[in-house]
């Protein structure tokens, strides 16, 4: 055969014949002649200083017009290889593409998972004040995985943040609140054109009675201590803007306005607040603001593998969340207004469809209140339909987000036990 040629790949040698190559003449192979920079004049070979363990696929690219690839090898390295000898990616049959996507899917995981758990440099070393006080501070109020003593501080700031909800808590509590000494302040709020039904005995419950003097020293205490270690953190902070676009620093904000709002409310009297009633307003948002201050115990999450695993899950399957809250909401109008002429006859039931889309919702989510049922047997079978369409409709996210779940919490297993293995060997 005139046409054989002899190829050296990483020091493996392959035979082929120039017509098998030349069927695809745009590729690297396919373009081969002995003006080649590959082309080794004295020993009359091409040589290329590449894996041999491939290459035997790519030959038979060329004699079978299919690339078909071992499931068991990196996608990366495909891909590389692929671009290398200038086949085109398209040309994966359908056999090989599942196993290769899989493993890039792996890749992607991998690496959304590094950049949701690896702790970010505070100073580069650029800043002058990166081997300084400013550096161990930012390290030791917000990153806990920098020492022992900044894991301590961070465990203390949880409980802080554990017993300012608590305190909201007592705040509501009858055992905890005591009488007015004076009943002026009960005078004074009957004039506050917002609160129109004083027969309502949460009304008059909060407007008679107050926290015993314990419960507001607490609850000061939490104010400067939530003040003094926002101000901190901005002030070591290495980035500002960085620092303001952090969701939770934009909370931390939030609640503190609204504890010293509350602060200055109660230091000029609660009298401040019949002057004008958009002051009132304000006052009722800062106290229910509090509510969100649960939220702060998310950054245990920068010393938990599965409070990070579990908000990156959440963070992906953002998409199926709210691909479930539009199919709820378009059955639950569906469901409301079909409930609505089926229950046309009952004078007593769904007055109108906005009643019926409330109870669909309930229906779908199996919660089932009971304070609107159907009752004729047309609206009995309607519901029966609805709730069957929820439990499908709410189970098939569900199951992707667990699946996500899953996938990021067993990768994560295998990158920490990766990295134990490697401190190990280092040790040893």
């Amino acid at each position: 055969m005139d046409n054989l040629i002899t190829l050296n790949v990483g020091g493996t040698t392959f035979l082929t014949s120039m017509s098998t190559l030349k069927k695809y003449p745009e590729t690297r192979l396919g373009r081969l002649t002995t003006s080649s920079q590959e082309y080794v004049v004295g020993k009359d070979l091409y040589f290329f200083d590449r894996s041999s363990d491939l290459f035997s696929r790519i030959l038979d690219f060329y004699r079978n017009d299919e690339i078909h690839l071992p499931a068991n090898c990196c996608s990366q390295l495909i891909q590389k290889e692929l671009d290398y000898w200038e086949i085109p990616y398209s040309d994966i049959p359908e056999c090989c593409r599942s196993a290769i996507l899989k493993k890039e899917t792996d890749l992607k995981t991998v690496h959304k998972l590094k950049l949701s758990t690896e702790v970010p440099s505070a100073f580069d070393g650029n800043n002058k004040c990166a081997n300084g006080i400013l550096r161990k501070i930012w390290l030791f109020v917000d990153e806990p995985l920098s020492s022992q003593p900044a894991k301590c501080y961070n465990f203390a700031y949880c409980l802080i943040v554990i017993l300012s909800v608590l305190m909201e808590l007592l705040f509501t509590s009858p055992d905890f609140r005591i009488p007015f000494e004076s009943t002026d302040n009960v005078t004074m709020t009957q004039n506050i054109d917002f609160l129109k039904d004083m027969n309502n005995p949460k009304f008059i419950f909060f407007l008679t009675t107050e926290m015993e003097l314990w419960w507001y020293i607490v609850d000061d205490c939490l104010l400067v201590f939530f003040t003094l270690e926002f101000c901190t953190r901005f002030a070591t902070a290495p980035s500002k803007i960085t620092f303001a676009k952090n969701w939770l620093n934009i909370l931390d904000i939030v609640l503190d306005v609204s504890m010293w709002f509350r602060f200055v409310v109660r230091q000029f009297g609660f009298t401040i607040l019949l002057k004008y009633q958009i002051l009132l307003e304000i006052n009722q948002f800062c106290y229910a603001s509090i509510s969100f201050r649960m939220f702060r115990i998310t950054r245990l999450s920068k010393q938990s593998d599965g409070l990070k695993i579990l908000l990156t899950s959440i963070r992906e399957s953002i998409k199926e969340l709210v691909l479930l809250f539009l199919t709820i909401l378009m059955l639950a109008v569906f469901f409301a207004n079909i409930i609505f002429f089926a229950e046309m006859t009952e004078s007593t039931t769904f007055p109108s469809s906005f009643e019926g889309i409330w109870w669909s919702v309930i229906t779908m989510t199996t919660v089932g209140y009971g304070d609107h049922y159907p009752k004729s047997v047309l609206g009995k079978c309607v519901g029966g339909c609805c709730a069957v369409c929820g439990v499908i409709i709410i189970a098939m996210p569900i199951a992707i987000i667990a699946t996500n779940f899953n996938t990021f919490y067993s990768r994560m297993q295998d990158i920490r036990n990766f990295e134990n293995r490697v401190k190990k060997i280092n040790r040893e």
